[in-house]
């Protein structure tokens, strides 16, 4: 697979293009960033890659890749090593169930979570745009942040029910991640695809005072805060209102 230029589209502080990146820099593959506003970034990514979804890349080829899940797959093709899945047959089965289980599960559960804590302190929504390179300044961002947030919980279907049922359940999921650690499926010396989607899915929720306590201390949560050390956002308490 032909290399060429690689252009990263993201949304500062999100999980998921937060793994992608990870990814890039462990492979040594340099890129080029874009920051896109939130709920701006749906009418962008649908007229460039027919998809809202962020990450997305651009390749020097011209080809694109949206989603984390498929741009992992590219980079292991554009750079082997380190790789991103490991080889034994049966360790990369798990990894990938593992992988999917973060995709599908942890990661909209983290967003529903952020969004419905962000109704409360609109205004913290600036510290997740910290490091990033807007095209508006964050301080003009910041006064469209509730109505932003409206409608980041309407596309994320983060619905007061939605929230508490995700609160309910979170000691169930932490027990599981950290249950892939103790099998080793994740949290060994080179990151594979679900310690990325996994970690970086719990450190965006760290980012919330009201969860932080609850899961840094964890096998998983150790693992998502040695993986992703500087992870911009901090959301104050505001879960006991859902």
């Amino acid at each position: 697979m032909t290399r060429g230029e690689l252009t990263l589209y993201v949304v500062p502080a999100s999980h998921p293009c937060a793994a992608v990146e990870l990814a890039l820099r462990r492979k040594g593959l340099a890129y080029r960033r874009v920051d896109l506003l939130p709920m701006w970034h749906v009418v962008h990514q649908t007229v460039r890659f027919g998809r809202r979804t962020v990450p997305a890349l651009r390749l020097g080829t011209g080809e694109k890749v949206a989603g984390s899940l498929a741009i992992m797959r590219v980079l292991d093709g554009l750079e082997p090593e380190p790789p991103l899945l490991p080889a034994e047959a049966a360790l990369r089965a798990k990894v990938e169930a593992a992988e999917a289980w973060g995709d599908e599960v942890l990661q909209p559960l983290a967003r529903r979570v952020l969004w419905a804590a962000a109704q409360r302190h609109p205004d913290a929504l600036e510290s997740y745009s910290e490091g990033s390179h807007l095209p508006v300044a964050a301080s003009l961002a910041i006064r469209t942040a509730p109505v932003l947030v409206r409608l980041e919980r309407a596309l994320n279907r983060s619905t007061e029910e939605a929230v508490r049922a995700d609160l309910a359940a979170l000691g169930g999921h932490l027990d599981r991640a950290d249950g892939y650690v103790a099998e080793g499926v994740i949290g060994g010396d080179a990151p594979n695809v679900a310690d990325l989607q996994i970690a970086s899915s719990l450190r965006l929720l760290m980012t919330l005072d009201d969860l932080r306590g609850e899961i840094e201390p964890r096998p998983s949560g150790q693992l998502a805060a040695r993986l992703f050390p500087d992870y911009p956002g901090r959301m104050p308490r505001a879960l006991h209102e859902v």
